[in-house]
């Protein structure tokens, strides 16, 4: 089983998954989280409360929740699969993810997505649907490329969670990035996800992937939007 219930790491066309320390802090105070959050009764709805607690973030200018009843156990949250890229958005959207976590005490997957033969085939052919890499993309990279600056950015979504030790790390190969997220999105309880953007790589993690994630995920999403620029920094 892929997700943050399984144990030990998995591997999925290619990728490769680094577990985190189980048995991390479960302080949410600490951690960055709401006494709001932390304080409804049993069998209340939790991912409502501690998404609108985790919008506070200085790093977020607009936090929105989607697909809010999917939710198979309203009450309660404990894996949340983080996409990571190197758009705007995605320091924002690690920030924003770590301050959900911290209020339900979950874990969370960063999870990053690099382009798969198949996928820099149909972007050399021109048969790309906007979702894998396109023609602005560097000609000559290659898979060695790709996973080097997604070891990188993962470096970067770990360290801006500073010592929050309830996660993991997954890199894995896929012909779209959409398409991997809405794949393991039924191991998570919740998935987060940047705000749509335009560039380059970015487009290949949060361009149109972010409304196909929002409509085809089956738990909810979050979809968050920086306060200017807030990219993780991959040099």
């Amino acid at each position: 089983m892929n997700g943050s219930d399984g144990d030990g790491g998995s591997t999925r066309n290619g990728g490769t998954r680094n577990g985190g320390a189980r048995g991390g802090s479960s302080d949410s105070t600490a951690s960055g989280g709401s006494a709001a959050a932390g304080s409804l009764a049993v069998g209340d709805p939790v991912i409502g409360p501690a998404v609108k607690d985790a919008s506070g973030v200085a790093t977020a200018a607009d936090v929105s929740l989607n697909g809010a009843d999917r939710a198979g156990r309203p009450d309660r949250v404990s894996s949340v699969l983080v996409a990571v890229g190197p758009g705007p958005h995605s320091g924002a959207t690690v920030d924003v993810a770590r301050g959900i976590a911290a209020a339900t005490d979950a874990w969370l997957e960063l999870f990053h997505v690099v382009p798969s033969d198949a996928a820099l085939a149909d972007a050399e052919s021109g048969d790309d649907d906007g979702t894998t890499a396109d023609a602005d993309t560097p000609g000559d990279a290659d898979d060695a490329d790709y996973a080097t600056a997604g070891e990188r950015l993962l470096d970067a979504a770990e360290s801006r969670l500073s010592g929050f030790d309830r996660a993991d790390r997954w890199l894995v190969e896929d012909r779209t990035a959409a398409g991997a997220v809405v794949e393991q999105s039924p191991y998570y309880d919740l998935v987060v996800v940047g705000a749509p953007t335009t560039g380059t790589v970015g487009r290949f993690v949060f361009g149109s992937t972010t409304d196909t994630v929002v409509g085809d995920a089956e738990v909810p999403v979050v979809v968050v939007e920086g306060d200017g620029s807030t990219a993780l920094d991959a040099e």
